[in-house]
């Protein structure tokens, strides 16, 4: 799912957000690389491209995406990961490696918006254990 920059600058402005070239650049990364990095992976990697970004401005957007719905939150034992695939999904970590995948199980109540008279705003959705790769090694 890969956007040009002109379908970039849409979505942020749909958004409320000014399509500048940091919030740009971080949310094609977003969308491009489905590897739930961290700030410090996105800040390495943008940095070569933008020298004066920081992670300050890094943690601004991403709160800001998150906010707008543009991207999701992923909180693991250590750190913050994000995720620029926002369809209904679960993530599964691994135990041993810490790689995250997205998982596409059907949840019984992704579809609803109240569960129990409750209203349902946001689910997430988080599965530990050990990965394919992992059990594959030990083996």
């Amino acid at each position: 799912m890969i956007q040009n920059v002109e379908e970039i600058k849409k979505t942020l402005r749909s958004k409320g957000l000014k399509p500048t070239i940091q919030r740009i650049k971080i949310y094609q990364y977003m969308i491009e690389h489905r590897t739930h990095p961290d700030v410090e992976k996105i800040y390495n990697d943008l940095v070569k491209e933008i020298p004066t970004i920081s992670k300050a401005t890094i943690y601004n957007t991403l709160k800001e995406m998150i906010e707008k719905g543009l991207i999701l939150e992923i909180p693991t034992e250590n750190r913050l990961h994000f995720d620029g695939h926002v369809q209904p999904h679960c993530h599964f970590i691994c135990e041993k490696c810490h790689r995250i995948y997205d998982l596409n199980v059907e949840l019984c109540f992704t579809k609803r918006q109240k569960i129990n008279g409750h209203l349902v705003k946001k689910i997430s959705a988080l599965l530990k254990g050990i990965c394919v790769e992992c059990q594959k090694r030990t083996k």
